[in-house]
């Protein structure tokens, strides 16, 4: 509570309870020490005023640091006798006056209270008891108020958290308390060693800004924060997975249980209808360059934070609102996410291991339904039959269809599912040295993860090895390095960008199709031997993977030029590169029967400078927070691929040995970006506070003319709590306003205000160069202004945390690809055409509650946004359609589909209309809803249908302890998304084509009048039946149990004889259930990260059920 801005309240508290420990005997009224005082004259009211009050006013009106016991009553009153007092004859007051005593080292003032004379009995005998105190980290914790429960015996611990107290009666108990951790009561023995944890709410805490840190107590906009520890841990791909369903309004989904594969994230619904959706992600400070790298051959991306480790983050702080984000400008119109790695500790030294293995299943693996050999030749032949009855075809004629049988009689099927997956595996091991002495601090972490997937040849190998050192030189100059460096092999398998994955490849066969023949050939696909192309051809005759390296780091100096002012200067970098290799052999249906190699090779070079120059101090009782900055940054694409064909061997895979170079490309791409930034943010004794920050960035993407742009920022904050009418009202309360304005330049290629020229041999000929590509310079950044109110509120000593944040974002001067004409020799061209709105509201609700030796901890949070486009090109008032089933219309979101709408089954022949008659059309075909009335089905009568967003969806997070065993389950959930089922559009739904149907599509076909209103009859060459259309579409809601881990801690005490400081051995289930009424693997799942085409499923792999053992060591 008595803190200076910035400054962190847990490390002052250490150093002045190390010279509290070392000095309470000299404890007085009046100490020599007191002619050190400078001339400071403290203003305060006279007459009966709190001594929290009093403590305030020293600290916001001198020099002086304010270090108070927990056990002094702050509520207790002293009587001022004079508005205008020196310090020396103010604490002389305090002392006279109340029940407390203080010392002055330095410019630290401690108060503890006065020790009560205690009556002592001849029978009762003294007892001397020792103990240890450490944190949650396993580390002695220094300053801890050890007191004997109803008694004013107390005293400190030491330096390394060790304490020796008296007591007098063999039954007492021991009270350990310390700001910012919750009070500990147990009964009195001799060598306890106990652990406090930090307090659920802590104000003092401190929150990673934008360029700075800020106290919690003064924070004016909408920032969460995870405060990443081991309950936190779990087998994920990126870092960003960590969040699911752990922060408001921050939505995380998977695009597929394939290793290392990408993620979507979004934070407050979608800003772009063809920029990215993506936020800006800084590690450690340095904005890192999003999308990283793409497995072009496979068909997916990668994630850009599959590099990072999570053992070795500290914290993760999402910028959610403008105000919070305006900081970042043009780079922010999607919010922000920024990582912290772990750093050393001053003086001391630690050593940590992680080790987790386990096993990964294909999650709800038996849950579709497909029909057997004879329900297949069943539903097949009735097609025949019903074709060639309609067109009255007899044996004989030209096209007549014959039935099929099963030629390998009664043989078992074929699993297909079985065929291409397995049972994966994982192990991930981690070891980090960490410490540091009083001037330099060290961290060095290293890591290997193996894992193999769940489709066969599916791999991938990860190291990291990350370190930060930082070195007080001088008092005035400290520098410092961060450096992240990553290695990744990723074994790849066909995703669904191809058109099909390799589950799409083994579902299409038919169920009695084998992928060998009796002498141990394939089976070839596309023939009469099988449909598709063989799946186990296509894993067995390739070679591809994905070899990327990156580096993330920063070289930093910081100079103190006054008390309280500084500047830092930083080089940063984000070095990527990637080798995508895929080659198939000439066994592999793609290649060619004489070998197949395609390759690329990418590298990204992210460079920027970065000048701030920072002031924190208090001025009276206004405590400032005042940055300036400025940075440059140059972003580098070198891209080069081949096509090349024709190899004597599989063994001899490489270019120069190739026939034929079918094709190559190569290209270079660089942009660059200036900006200047500020932000100013006062507040008065923490109670009203006051931020505004203003950016401007110039980016080469754009024409000189439109090259700069504005985004301020303005926030505003009353912590209600700190009014004297909430004195003695167990509530604490904060309201928050914000405005602010943000960017987004994603949209935009790195020349798209200019024209463009390409050259080529496409036809084999002579080589050219032609226009690619118009350019437009009146292009400028999207922009979104967001407004947003909130307030925090805490009850019950806050143990109970409510939040609750309303805000309202529009998006101006979206980027689309505008129709041109035709004889302008182009289709498009980008243009500045629309605009669209973000609203919503977003609920967390934290409890923490003690129950002697049981804790009980959970989140609760909810979040709904309500996306609407708001402005659009001219369509003629009709839907503007994108892709095969989705459209944009004002009025509507981003991710509503455009499909036909069934209205049931023609029955008799009779209802049909005479147009779709003369198509086709019979009894038992689909009635589709004609929507212009003139009896023609096509893509005129589609409609804007549902939504691929959630009406609303979150997480519920629950953490229970009890001595030394823990349980954490965490859970998400959504409600309202729509998911287009393309799997059977496309293959399982399709009654009549030669592909597998589900089960319940030939069980409930239409087999005559009366029998179904919502299954269509089967038969070959349908043009009717299978339009995208509302059939597809399911209701996407779920319920999952995201993880559930049990754990157990072992006792310290056990511990230290065996020299170690911490263990933790656990279990763990990840992806464990899934409630939800969607027809699929997984409702979370697309096949595509675009926004405007998300909740397609082609059913790709989901995410995969893992189950897990592991340990924590701390040495």
């Amino acid at each position: 509570m008595f803190t200076s801005p910035g400054i962190k309240a847990k490390t002052r508290l250490y150093i002045a309870c190390c010279i509290l420990m070392y000095s309470q005997s000299n404890f007085a009224l009046n100490q020599s020490s007191q002619s050190v005082f400078e001339s400071q004259s403290i203003v305060l009211n006279k007459g009966s005023v709190p001594i929290s009050t009093v403590f305030d006013k020293i600290e916001h009106q001198s020099s002086y640091k304010i270090v108070v016991s927990p056990m002094i009553d702050k509520n207790q009153k002293i009587y001022i006798d004079t508005q205008n007092n020196d310090i020396e004859s103010l604490l002389m007051q305090i002392a006279e006056n109340s029940s407390t005593l203080y010392q002055i080292n330095n410019n630290l003032i401690s108060f503890k209270e006065k020790p009560k004379p205690v009556k002592t009995n001849s029978s009762q005998q003294k007892k001397t008891l020792t103990g240890k105190v450490l944190d949650e980290s396993n580390l002695g914790l220094p300053g801890v108020v050890v007191q004997v429960s109803g008694s004013n015996q107390s005293t400190f611990t030491d330096v390394e958290g060790n304490y020796t107290i008296d007591v007098l009666k063999h039954n007492s108990s021991l009270t350990f308390s310390f700001m910012g951790y919750k009070t500990q009561k147990v009964i009195a023995k001799d060598n306890l060693i106990i652990t406090l944890e930090q307090a659920s709410s802590d104000l003092d805490e401190i929150i990673i800004v934008g360029y700075g840190t800020q106290e919690k107590r003064t924070l004016t906009t909408a920032i969460d924060k995870l405060s990443v520890s081991e309950k936190d841990m779990r087998n994920v791909g990126s870092a960003v997975e960590l969040l699911q369903g752990k922060m408001a309004g921050v939505n995380v989904n998977l695009t597929s249980g394939n290793l290392g594969t990408g993620e979507r994230v979004s934070i407050r619904g979608i800003s772009s209808i063809s920029a990215s959706n993506e936020p800006l992600y800084v590690v450690d400070g340095i904005p890192i360059y999003n999308p990283s790298a793409q497995l072009f051959n496979m068909g997916e991306s990668m994630s850009s934070l599959t590099t990072i480790n999570t053992n070795d983050i500290e914290s993760i702080e999402v910028l959610k609102d403008a105000a919070a984000a305006a900081i970042y400008g043009s780079r922010a119109n999607n919010g922000v996410i920024l990582i912290t790695t772990k750093s050393g500790k001053k003086n001391s030294s630690q050593v940590r291991f992680n080790f987790n293995t386990g096993i990964s299943e294909f999650s709800g693996r038996n849950k579709l339904k497909i029909t057997d050999s004879k329900m297949y030749i069943a539903q097949y032949n009735s097609a025949v039959d019903n074709y060639n009855k309609q067109y009255g075809l007899v044996v004989g004629d030209p096209d007549f269809k014959t039935h099929i049988y099963n030629p390998f009689g009664d043989l078992p099927d074929t699993d297909w599912l079985d065929v291409v997956t397995q049972r994966g595996s994982f192990t991930n091991a981690d070891l980090s040295f960490s410490g540091g002495s009083e001037k330099t601090t060290y961290y060095i972490g290293g890591t290997f993860l193996e894992q193999q997937g769940v489709i066969k040849t599916n791999s991938m190998k990860r190291y990291n090895l990350n370190t930060k050192i930082e070195s007080e030189l001088t008092p005035w100059l400290t520098i410092g390095t961060n450096s992240n460096l990553a290695y990744v092999k990723n074994n790849q398998v066909p995703g669904p960008n191809l058109g099909s994955t390799i589950i799409g490849r083994s579902i299409e066969q038919r169920p009695f199709d084998r992928p060998y023949k009796p002498n141990g050939e394939y089976y070839i696909g596309g023939t009469q031997e099988m449909m598709r192309h063989n799946p186990v051809q296509i894993l067995n005759e390739q070679t591809s993977y994905l070899d990327m390296y990156r580096y993330i780091g920063n070289l930093y100096a910081d100079v103190k030029l006054l008390p309280g002012l500084s500047f830092k200067n930083s080089l940063n970098t984000d070095y990527n590169y990637t080798y995508d290799y895929l080659y198939y052999n000439e066994k592999h249906p793609y290649g060619t029967g004489v070998g197949r190699l395609v390759d690329s090779k990418r590298t990204i070079t992210n460079i920027e400078t970065e000048s701030v120059l920072i002031y924190q101090g208090v001025v009276n009782d206004f405590g400032i927070n005042a940055m300036a900055g400025h940075t440059f940054q140059k972003v580098k694409n070198n891209t080069t691929g081949i096509d090349a064909r024709g190899f004597p061997s599989a063994s001899f895979d490489v270019i120069n040995v190739a026939s034929e170079i079918k094709g190559a490309t190569g290209y270079i791409t660089e942009f660059a970006m200036e900006s200047y930034f500020s932000r100013l943010s006062i507040d008065y004794l923490s109670k009203y506070m006051l931020s505004m920050s203003l950016r401007t960035d110039g980016s080469s993407k754009f024409a000189p003319d439109t090259r700069w742009g504005w985004f301020p920022s303005f926030s505003a904050g009353w912590n209600i709590d700190k009014e004297a009418f909430m004195e003695n009202i167990d509530l604490g309360a904060k309201l928050r306003l914000s405005y602010g304005s943000t960017g987004n330049q994603e949209g935009i290629s790195n020349y798209g205000y200019q024209s463009l020229l390409s050259g080529g041999n496409d036809y084999g000929l002579a080589s050219g160069i032609a226009v690619s590509g118009f350019g437009n310079q009146r292009l400028t950044w999207e922009k979104a202004n967001q407004v947003n109110l909130g307030i925090d509120l805490a009850f019950l000593k806050r143990r109970v945390n409510l939040t609750v944040d309303m805000y309202k974002k529009n998006t101006n001067n979206l980027l689309y690809s505008m129709p041109i004409h035709a004889t302008s020799g182009m289709s498009t061209v980008l243009s500045n055409i629309g605009s669209m709105q973000n609203k919503g509201i977003e609920v967390s609700l934290a409890t923490d509650f003690d129950f002697a030796d049981f804790n009980w901890k959970s989140n609760f949070n909810i979040a709904s946004n309500e996306n609407k486009i708001t402005q659009l090109i001219d369509n003629n008032g009709e839907p503007l359609s994108i892709g095969a089933n989705r459209a944009l219309q004002v009025g509507k979101d981003i991710g509503s589909y455009y499909l036909f709408v069934q209205e049931g089954i023609y029955q008799y022949d009779g209802q049909v209309p005479q147009q779709q008659y003369q198509r086709g059309v019979r009894a038992g075909d689909v009635k589709w809803r004609d929507r212009d009335g003139n009896n023609i089905i096509n893509d005129n009568d589609r409609e804007v249908i549902g939504s691929s967003n959630p009406k609303f969806f979150g997480g519920w997070n629950n953490s229970f302890s009890y001595k030394g065993f823990e349980l954490n389950i965490q859970t998400t959930f959504s409600y309202g998304n729509d998911i287009y089922a393309q799997w059977k559009s496309g293959v399982l739904g399709r009654l009549g084509d030669r592909f597998p149907i589900l089960e319940e599509y030939y069980v409930n076909r239409w087999q005559g009048p009366g029998t179904t209103n919502k299954y269509p009859r089967a038969i070959m060459g349908d043009t009717n039946n299978h339009r995208n259309s509302d059939r597809w579409l399911e209701d996407g809601s779920y319920f999952k149990i995201q993880s559930m881990t049990l754990a157990y801690n072992f006792n310290s005490k056990l511990l230290e004889k065996i020299h170690l400081s911490g263990l933790r051995v656990y279990m763990q289930a990840t992806n464990l259930l899934i409630l939800t009424k969607y027809s699929g693997w997984d409702p979370s799942v697309s096949a595509n990260l675009d926004a405007r085409f998300y909740g397609n499923d082609a059913l790709g792999v989901p995410p995969t059920k893992n189950f897990s053992i592991g340990l924590n060591v701390n040495f």
